[in-house]
This record gives C-alpha cells, structure tokens and sequence, in this order.
C-alpha cells in the first residue's frame, strides 16, 4: 500500500524529539537534551487526593463536554498567577491547552501559509521548528548572545523581510541555549514588533522554575498594542504528563482561536483540569504566604 502523504508530513523518519525522550526514559541517564522535570518531585499523592475528590464531587461534570476556552477555574487561577508575573489580564483572554506545543501548533495554523517567514532566534526549541515547518514556513534565524537575541539583527532581518508572520522567541532560559533575554532587549524587541506591526509569539515553559537573579517582565508585560502571544506551560512547574498549558493573547484573536481549538477540545481531559486547579490551590498557594 502507497500512501500519498500531505506536505505537511515530513519527508524523513528522523525524530530528533523522540530520541531525545527515549534516551531521557532510562533511569540511568541524567539527560540535559530536554527540559524534563526531575521525577521524583512530581506531587503524585496531591494529585491522587484532588483527582479523587474532583470525582467525587463532580463526577457526572468532569466526565461531560466542556467549555472550549478550558475549565473556568483554571483560568481564573491563570490569571492570578499571570498577575505574579506582572501581566494583567482576564479569563476572556486565556485558554488552556494540551500542553504550550498545541498552542504552538494552532498560533502557526491560524498565521502560516506555506511559504511564510517565521523569524526565530538562532538556535531555537526544536519542536517548535517541526511545527513551523509542518506548514510550510520557511525560518529565518536571527543570531543570539549572552543578553538573548541580537536586537541590531532583529531589527535587519524584520526590514528584510517585511511580509514576516511572526517573530517567536523564548525570552527566559531559552531552549536550547538556556540564555535569558536582558531587560531593555525586550523593550527593543516590542518597540521593533511594534513598528512592522509584526506579532511575537513569545514561549514561556521556564521563567516560573529561576532559582537564582532577579525576576524580569516577561515581553507580555511591555506589550500595549495586543501583539504578543503569551504561551506557559504546567509541564515545568507541576508534572509534563498532565499535558496542560495555557494560551493569553488578545480578545479580538482569542474569539478566532476559539474556533480553531473546537475541533480538538472533544478530546481533552476535563477531569485534569479541575484537579489542576485543586492541586494548584493547595499547594502552591501556601508557598505566597
């Protein structure tokens, strides 16, 4: 049997990702290839207690078609943790996801056609490069140093090529690099966004987890014009089988996201969402007082 595969399946069987996993699985190995948390501090009687008590007092409920844009108190707690890093916002303004990857996915559905430029640091999160590429973009790098991405550059590369989608960067500990963007390259970064009238896709799975140095805005924070997509993740910060993430952009692009996610919001757990928000509010709560 030939299959005649879209253009949207890669022509190799390689999966850089999967290696990456499948290394990461054996317990003797301490794997630096992906940004996987340390097993052994996953909450897993937490979770236990509020999967069960989410059953319990709502079992009918969690087990029922849910609202598209994710379970509300969810979103509710989303926001108070958004106001933690400096971005005020609303539960109008966020969805929850399977993880930041999906929103990754459905941004570079609603923006790309095959053909369009994406500009991206250099180097960037391999995942996201498979997804871009999945429809069709060409990538265009723009070179880093120990401050993040070069901003001189940035502003060379949008100038060139002015019909860009998007720009996408991971401002804190960048995959793969690690390197966090300096505060006024950020400010730069939204200024020239805000010139070419250009969207920045900004990817945030690890500014929550710093362990040392100063908390700085995330580019969300700087963003008046309603350009940035703001995406995290729970994969970091509570458990990454959880597969649960969240999207905050504006209103006027979150009502055509809406639509998009219809068509996978079927097949999501609601279940985990509400114990999320349990587990969220026993544990980590307390850590604020």
């Amino acid at each position: 049997m030939t299959f005649k595969y879209s253009n949207s399946v890669p022509k190799s069987n390689e999966n850089a990702t999967a290696d990456i996993l499948k290394a990461a699985s054996d317990p003797k190995v301490i794997s630096f290839a992906g940004g996987l948390p340390a097993a052994e501090l996953f909450p897993v009687e937490q979770m236990k207690a509020a999967s069960d008590k989410v059953f319990d007092l709502y079992g009918q409920e969690v087990l029922q078609y849910a609202s598209t844009l994710g379970y509300l108190g969810l979103r509710k707690e989303i926001v108070k943790m958004m106001k933690e890093r400096a971005v005020e916002t609303s539960v109008d303004n966020i969805a929850v996801t399977t993880g930041s990857q999906q929103a990754i996915d459905l941004v570079a559905r609603m923006l790309v056609n095959p053909g369009d430029v994406v500009i991206t640091e250099d180097p960037t999160y391999l995942a996201a490069i498979d997804v871009f590429k999945s429809y069709g973009a060409e990538m265009v790098g723009v070179p880093m140093d120990e401050d993040g991405i070069k901003t001189d550059a940035l502003a060379e590369t949008v100038k060139k090529y002015p019909e860009a989608k998007f720009i996408y960067t991971i401002p804190n500990f960048q995959n793969p690099t690690g390197r966090t963007m300096a505060i006024e390259r950020r400010k730069e970064l939204i200024k020239i966004a805000n010139e070419a009238d250009l969207p920045v896709l900004e990817d945030d799975p690890y500014g929550a987890i710093r362990y040392a140095g100063e908390f700085l805005p995330s580019l969300k924070h700087f963003d008046t014009e309603g350009r940035v997509i703001y995406l995290s993740s729970f994969s970091k910060i509570l458990a990454p089988g959880m597969r649960l993430g969240w999207i905050v952009a504006s209103q006027d692009f979150m009502a055509k996201f809406a639509l998009l996610i219809n068509v996978y919001w079927f097949m999501l757990a609601w279940k985990f969402r509400k114990a999320t928000t349990k587990a969220r509010t026993e544990r980590y709560m307390k850590y604020r007082k």
